[in-house]
């Protein structure tokens, strides 16, 4: 790490436990993201992904029911 604690790869993940900003991969963490503003968002950021895939007709096989 640097002076200003600041993960030398740029990598930072969203621990969802802790719900907290963390340095480094682990059990139970999202990322990694580059800023710890992005890795703060993480869990809305799953959400939004979430809500493009349920709306993707490449994924929603609702139409296919006979």
């Amino acid at each position: 790490m640097n002076s200003n604690s600041e993960p030398e790869s740029g990598e930072w993940y969203f621990d969802t436990i802790s719900r907290s900003v963390v340095n480094g991969p682990g059990p139970d963490r999202l990322g990694p993201y580059a800023t710890p503003e992005q890795a703060s968002s993480a869990l809305r950021t799953v959400d939004d992904r979430n809500k493009e895939w349920r709306e993707d007709p490449r994924w929603n096989d609702k139409g296919d029911e006979a």
